[in-house]
């Protein structure tokens, strides 16, 4: 089939859906959705293979800490730490002055140097 006779049956096709106008029963919908006991269905599609995997490899109890958490736990008492020391403003024991810096020379294209004014030269 040629493109153009494909595209115009794509086209018909979406003009049938976009004015096809259908009746709802609204009301058979809220029943077919509350038939469902509460708690048995879940809107993340991979919630049962999540819960699958956390009791294969054993992530499922609490009883150990992982060192996930013993990494964070260190994070926060250093995290803790550092707050504490910028809160209280502490200074650093010694402080060694600042050396200004000289300015370095650029030299400057010869496009961009100033040129002489034509009286300038006159007057010499």
């Amino acid at each position: 089939m040629g493109r153009g006779r494909q595209k115009a049956k794509q086209q018909k096709i979406a003009r049938k859906l976009k004015y096809l106008t259908t009746d709802t029963d609204y009301d058979e919908l809220a029943k077919e959705l509350n038939s469902q006991e509460p708690g048995t269905g879940s809107f993340d599609p991979f919630a049962d293979v999540e819960e699958q995997y956390a009791h294969e490899s054993g992530e499922g109890t609490k009883s150990e800490s992982s060192p996930v958490d013993d990494d964070l736990d260190e994070y926060a008492k250093w995290a803790a730490e550092a707050a504490a020391k910028a809160a209280s403003d502490e200074q650093p024991a010694q402080h060694t002055p600042v050396k200004p810096h000289k300015p370095i020379h650029m030299p400057l294209p010869s496009a961009m140097k100033p040129k002489p004014h034509p009286s300038d030269e006159s007057a010499k």
